[in-house]
């Protein structure tokens, strides 16, 4: 009762304090103080996107550091990341540098790759996030007709040192049965397509037309033809290292940032300025 009769008589007292014009700053200065950090956080936890690194190579007009956005293949990882708050910042290196870059974890991903067994020991496999088609080149004054890779049979095909033209191509080139003239680069290729020292030139198609276009003169354009059936074609998709530790989310993530464009129509719209001749 004793007890009682002290905290009363401490509230009394204390009440023109609480009651007072300073004491109703303060709280209000406590309050905002509160506010602002209540909002800080808020951010971090929902408005701030993930930043993830991904490792790139040069691949134009698909894939380049000084390309538009990097290149269409990788605007369009971008934008799928992106429409799920997660912001992708690239790394470039030659192709094989780059795959174990991704393999090790040190970086999230890698983009723009076929799947193989191999792969998806240490990556998860992303949807196709493009159709990648090598077509066969040829010059329209020695116009080519095949409905089969051996029809090609006895024609001097040109070939890039380290490209894979696909498992019955290769084949076909490995028994002889088509005669390989070997260049370093793609560019190589096309200027001997131009000369006519070969007969035709299995390239990826965008790729081709874009060489096309920037190595050569307008001339080129029109007389260089491409085959209606492709030689090779396999879908292209983003790996996620299995050793990243959000790798299930950041794929399920992807998907369905690319499930959305594709929906609205923007995956197309990208393709479609790809593919313009």
């Amino acid at each position: 009762m004793i007890h009682l009769r002290r905290a009363q008589r401490f509230i009394l007292s204390a009440r023109p304090f609480f009651q007072s014009p300073s004491c109703h700053l303060a709280m209000l200065n406590l309050f905002r103080a509160a506010a602002v950090v209540l909002s800080f956080c808020a951010a971090a936890s929902f408005g701030a996107p993930q930043t993830i690194a991904l490792a790139n190579g040069e691949w134009p007009p698909l894939l380049g550091e000084h390309l538009p956005n990097h290149g269409f293949g990788s605007q369009i990882v971008s934008r799928a990341f992106a429409l799920k708050q997660i912001q992708v910042n690239y790394q470039f290196y030659p192709w094989k540098r780059a795959l174990e870059e991704a393999r090790s974890g040190r970086v999230a991903g890698t983009l723009l790759w076929s799947s193989n067994a191999d792969r998806q020991k240490d990556f998860l496999i992303s949807q196709p996030v493009y159709r990648s088609k090598t077509m066969l080149f040829f010059n329209r004054s020695r116009p080519i007709d095949w409905q089969q890779l051996r029809d090609l049979k006895g024609k001097n095909i040109g070939v890039t040192n380290g490209y894979s033209y696909g498992e019955t191509f290769n084949g076909l080139i490995n028994n002889r049965t088509l005669l390989a003239d070997q260049a370093n680069t793609d560019e190589q290729n096309f200027a001997k397509l131009l000369a006519n020292r070969i007969d035709a030139f299995p390239c990826e198609e965008i790729i081709g037309m874009h060489i096309i276009r920037s190595e050569f003169n307008p001339e080129a354009l029109q007389r260089i033809n491409i085959s209606p059936k492709p030689v090779h074609e396999e879908p292209m998709y983003l790996l996620i290292s299995r050793r990243h530790p959000n790798a299930e989310q950041l794929l399920h993530s992807f998907n369905a940032g690319l499930a959305q464009m594709k929906r609205n129509g923007e995956l197309d719209a990208i393709l479609k300025k790809a593919f313009q001749r």
